[in-house]
C-alpha cells in the first residue's frame, strides 16, 4: 500500500488473496541501453523501440504520441499486456478471469476429495496457489482500473474485479476448506513435515478464515459475504469521487476581488458569470491556488479554499455508508468496532495502542507546529495591523488554513528563493539522472542495480513505459519494474506502487507457465516466480520536443524514491509462498521500506552524487541544494501534525460509535476533530468525504506515522553515518526486506535496531518507537 502513497498500494487479508503474478515467458532484447538516455532522451527511446514503432505505424498509430483506437491496435499486437497473452484486449480480460475461475473450482474440488497423506501435505502449499490464482486476477483489475487508458479495459477489469471478489469472499466462509486447514495443523506427524514458511502460512490463513467468521452460525457467514461485497461496491464508488470538488467554481463578485489586490494578470484569466457581475474561481487547476498564494482580503481566501476542499452531499453520504457498513461487519463478527476487527494481527494489535501511539504523537509534535505557525502569525499580524499573538492558542486562533499558501509567500525563506529563480534546482535532476542514481545507490547498499529493456511490442498499456530489469551481482535477474512516470492526456493517478506480482518458487504440480514469467537463481539453480511492479507518476516534460528531459523537483525525487523503496521491498523478498512475500506483510509495516528511501532522498550526500545539470553535467551546487532542502522541510511538524490529525479521524470513524442507532453526522464528527486538536483548524469544509484513505486504510492510516518513527529509528541506527554502506544494507536486507511476512515484523526490527527488547511488541515496544525526535 499500499494502497500505494501513497499510493496507493492495496493490502488485502483473506485466505485468498495477495497480489496479481502473472507474466508471459517471451523472450526479450538482451541489448545494454542507456538507463539516463531512456528517460530523458525520447529520440533515443523512439530508435530502440524501432519494432514497437514499426508495429504501431502498421496499425496507423503513432505510438510517441497519443495513444488512441487502443482496443484496435491491442488486437494485433504480438502479446498481451505484462505479456500475458491473453490481455490484448478488453474480451481477453474477460477470458482470463473466467479461464482463472475454471482452475480455481477445479483446485478447491481437488483440495476437498483429496485427503490422502499427499494430499494432507500439500494443503497449505495448494491454498497459496489459490490464493495465487485469483489474486492475479484481483490485483490485475485493482491496476486497469487505476491506470490503463482504454475504457473497455476499465470496463472488463471492473467486472471481473466484481465477479472473482465474489467467489474469493465465498470461499472464505467455506467452513470444509477451513476444517482441513485446522486437521492438518493440529496433526503433530503433518506440522513435523512442514517447513517454518508453511506453518507460518497455514496460522495466517487460519486466522483469516476465523476472521471472516468461519465458526459462526450460516446466516452470519452469508451476512459477511453480503456486507463485504457491499463495502467493496460502496468503497470504489466513495473512492472514484474523491477528486471532485462540490461545485466546478466558486462564485466572487467582481468588485470585491479587484479592491482586493489580486493581480490584474490572474483576474484577466478568469471568466465572469452571465450578468458579469461575479468572477467564476475554479476549483481544480491552478487558478485556485494562486489566489490562495495571492489574494490579500481573507474572506475571499476562506471562501476559494473551502469551496476546492469540499464535497458533494452524496459523497458525505457515500462516506457513512461505508463505515456504517464496516461498523455493522465488525459487530456480525463479535468486535466492539471496525478498528479492533482491523488491527487484529497488525504490529499496533489494538485501538488502545493505535491511539497512544497518535495521541503521543500529537502531544510531541504540536508545540513544534505552533513555533511554525507563530512566523505565520507575526506575518498576518504586521499585514492586517494587530498585536502580535503570545499565547499558542492566540497563534492558532488567528492562523487558518486559507492563510498557510499567502502568508508563506511572503515568508523570508520564499523572498530568500527568488534570490536563486534564475537557477532552479530542478535543472540537476533529470527523470533520467535520478533513476540511474537509483540504480547506483542500490547497487552500494544492496547489490543490485537497475537495467532497461525494451518491452515487446503490446506488453505495456502505453508507448510512454520503460520496463526495468532488476539484477542481482549474485542471482541474476529477480524482478521487473515497468515505470509509467511521465504526464500523459487523461491521467489522474496519483503515484502510487502496485505489486502486479510476488516472488515465490514454482509450485511442484505446476505445469503452465504461459501467464508468467521465471526467473532462475544463479547462486542455487533454484526456479521462481518473477515479482513484477508498475510504478505510475506523472512527471512533465519541459517540453514537446525530443530533445526536452523530464525534470524533477526535489519534491518529485522524494515521491520516486519511495515509490522504489516499494518495489525493492519485492524484489528482495526471499520466501517460497505468495502469500508472505515482499509487501505481504502486516499493514502498518509495509510502509517502512519506501519512508526509509525518503531519508535517502533528502541526504546532501545522495543529493549530491545524483545532482547533475541535465545541459552542462555540471555538479549540483550545495548552496543551492541546501537552500532547495530547506523549502523542502519548510512547516514539516505541521504538516506532521496534520497526518496525525487523519489518522485519528480514520480511528475515530470506525470506532464502536458506528454501532450505536444514534443518527451520525460525519461531517460533525471532522469539525469537532479539527477544533479540538486545533493547527490550521477546518470548520468550514467537509474534506473528509475527499479522504481517500479512509477506504484503502480503513482504521490503519496510523501506519504511515507509524512506519515513519520506525525508519527514523533504522536511519539513525544504519544509515546516518554513511548512506551508502554496504554492510548496513545488507543488514536491513536479512533483518527485514527478505522475509515479507514471513517473520514477526518486531523481530525484524529488533534486529535491525540491534535491541531484542523490541521483539516483545508489547507497549513498552511502542512507546520506544514513538520516541522518534524526527518523524
Amino acid at each position: 500500500m499500499i494502497l500505494r502513497r501513497t499510493g496507493a498500494l492495496k493490502v488485502y487479508r483473506s485466505p485468498f488473496q495477495t497480489h496479481l503474478r502473472f507474466l508471459a515467458t517471451v523472450p526479450i532484447s538482451k541489448a545494454k541501453h542507456d538507463i539516463k538516455k531512456v528517460f530523458d532522451d525520447q529520440r533515443y527511446w523512439r530508435d530502440i523501440n524501432n519494432q514497437t514503432y514499426r508495429t504501431a505505424e502498421s496499425n496507423n498509430t503513432n505510438i510517441f504520441g497519443r495513444l488512441k483506437n487502443a482496443t484496435k491496435v491491442a488486437d494485433k499486437l504480438e502479446t498481451g499486456l505484462f505479456q500475458n497473452p491473453y490481455l490484448t484486449s478488453s474480451q481477453g480480460l474477460r477470458k482470463f478471469s473466467l479461464r482463472t475461475l475454471e482452475e480455481a473450482q477445479q483446485l478447491v474440488d481437488t483440495m476437498r476429495s483429496d485427503h490422502s497423506p499427499h494430499g494432507l501435505l500439500t494443503y497449505v502449499q495448494r491454498l497459496d496457489r489459490l490464493s495465487d490464482m485469483l489474486c492475479r486476477v484481483i490485483d490485475l483489475c485493482e491496476f486497469v482500473r487505476a491506470s490503463h487508458p482504454d475504457p473497455h479495459f476499465v470496463q472488463a477489469a471492473q467486472l471481473c474485479h466484481e465477479e472473482m471478489f465474489e467467489f474469493m469472499n465465498v470461499l472464505n466462509t467455506d467452513t470444509s476448506l477451513c476444517e482441513v486447514l485446522k486437521a492438518v495443523l493440529a496433526d503433530k506427524s503433518l506440522v513435523s513435515q512442514l517447513s517454518v514458511e508453511e506453518l507460518r502460512v497455514g496460522k495466517i490463513l487460519l486466522e483469516d478464515f476465523e476472521k471472516s467468521g468461519i465458526d459462526m452460525a450460516p446466516e452470519i457467514g452469508e451476512q459477511f459475504i453480503t456486507l463485504s461485497q457491499q463495502i467493496s461496491l460502496v468503497g470504489q464508488e466513495f473512492i472514484n469521487n474523491t477528486d471532485y470538488a462540490k461545485n466546478q467554481s466558486v462564485s466572487i463578485p467582481c468588485s470585491d476581488l479587484e479592491k482586493s489586490g489580486t493581480s490584474k494578470i490572474l483576474l484577466d484569466q478568469l471568466s465572469r458569470d452571465a450578468r458579469g457581475r461575479s468572477y467564476k474561481i475554479p476549483t481544480h487547476g491552478y487558478i485556485p491556488f494562486a489566489i490562495l498564494r495571492g489574494c490579500p482580503d481573507e474572506k475571499i481566501r476562506m471562501k476559494v479554499w473551502t469551496a476546492m476542499h469540499s464535497c458533494s452531499d452524496q459523497q458525505i453520504v457515500r462516506l457513512k455508508q461505508l463505515v456504517k457498513l464496516r461498523g455493522y461487519l465488525a459487530h456480525i463478527m463479535g468486535k466492539e468496532s471496525y478498528a479492533q476487527y482491523q488491527l487484529e494481527g497488525k504490529m499496533a494489535k489494538s485501538p488502545v495502542y493505535v491511539r497512544g501511539f497518535v495521541q503521543s504523537l500529537v502531544d510531541t509534535t504540536k508545540p513544534l507546529a505552533v513555533q511554525e505557525l507563530r512566523v505565520l502569525a507575526n506575518l498576518k499580524s504586521e499585514h492586517r495591523g494587530l498585536k502580535k499573538p503570545e499565547s499558542d492558542l492566540e497563534v492558532l486562533d488567528l492562523v487558518r488554513p486559507w492563510d498557510r499558501d499567502f502568508y508563506s509567500a511572503l515568508n523570508a525563506l520564499q523572498q530568500q528563493r527568488k534570490t536563486l529563480e534564475n537557477e532552479q534546482i530542478k535543472s540537476y535532476f533529470s527523470l533520467g539522472t535520478v533513476v540511474q542514481g537509483l540504480s547506483n545507490l542500490f547497487q552500494s547498499i544492496y547489490g543490485i542495480h537497475l537495467e532497461p529493456v525494451v518491452s515487446v511490442p503490446g506488453e505495456t498499456w502505453s508507448p510512454e513505459v520503460r520496463r526495468l530489469n532488476v539484477v542481482s551481482d549474485t542471482e541474476g535477474i529477480i524482478g521487473v519494474v515497468y515505470c509509467d512516470l511521465f504526464e500523459r492526456q487523461g491521467k489522474t493517478t496519483n503515484p502510487a506502487h502496485f505489486t502486479v506480482c510476488c516472488s515465490r518458487q514454482i509450485y511442484p504440480e505446476e505445469t503452465d507457465f504461459s501467464t508468467i514469467q521465471t526467473g532462475q537463481l544463479q547462486t542455487t539453480g533454484e526456479k521462481f516466480q518473477l515479482p513484477v511492479i508498475s510504478l505510475v507518476c506523472s512527471f512533465a516534460h519541459e517540453t514537446e520536443s525530443d530533445e526536452s528531459a523530464c525534470l524533477l523537483q526535489l519534491s518529485d525525487v522524494e515521491t520516486l524514491f519511495h515509490e522504489m523503496g516499494h518495489a525493492m521491498h519485492s524484489m528482495l523478498g526471499r520466501t517460497s509462498l505468495q502469500n508472505i512475500s515482499g509487501t505481504r506483510c502486516a499493514t502498518d509495516f509495509v510502509e517502512l521500506p519506501s519512508i526509509l528511501m525518503e531519508h535517502f532522498a533528502r541526504d546532501p550526500r545522495v543529493l549530491s552524487s545524483i545532482g547533475q545539470h541535465y545541459i552542462t553535467n555540471e555538479p549540483v551546487p550545495l548552496e543551492l541544494l541546501k537552500l532547495n532542502q530547506n523549502e523542502l522541510n519548510y512547516l514539516q511538524h505541521t504538516e506532521t501534525y496534520s497526518q496525525a490529525k487523519m489518522a485519528m479521524l480514520d480511528q475515530g470513524l470506525h470506532s464502536s460509535i458506528m454501532l450505536t442507532d444514534q443518527p451520525i453526522n460525519v461531517v460533525e464528527m471532522y469539525h469537532d476533530l479539527e477544533k479540538r486538536l486545533g493547527v490550521l483548524s477546518d470548520d468550514k469544509s467537509n474534506w473528509c468525504g475527499r479522504f481517500g484513505h479512509l477506504f484503502g486504510y480503513g482504521a490503519t492510516y496510523y501506519s504511515y506515522l507509524f512506519d515513519r518513527a520506525i525508519a527514523s529509528k533504522v536511519w539513525s541506527h544504519l544509515f546516518a553515518r554513511d548512506p551508502f554502506s554496504r554492510q548496513n544494507g545488507d543488514k536491513f536486507k536479512n533483518a527485514v526486506l527478505k522475509w515479507g511476512g514471513s517473520r514477526d515484523p518486531w523481530e525484524c526490527i529488533a534486529d535491525a535496531l540491534d535491541n531484542k527488547t523490541l521483539s516483545n511488541g508489547d507497549e513498552n515496544a511502542m512507546r520506544f518507537i514513538g520516541r522518534t525526535e524526527d518523524i
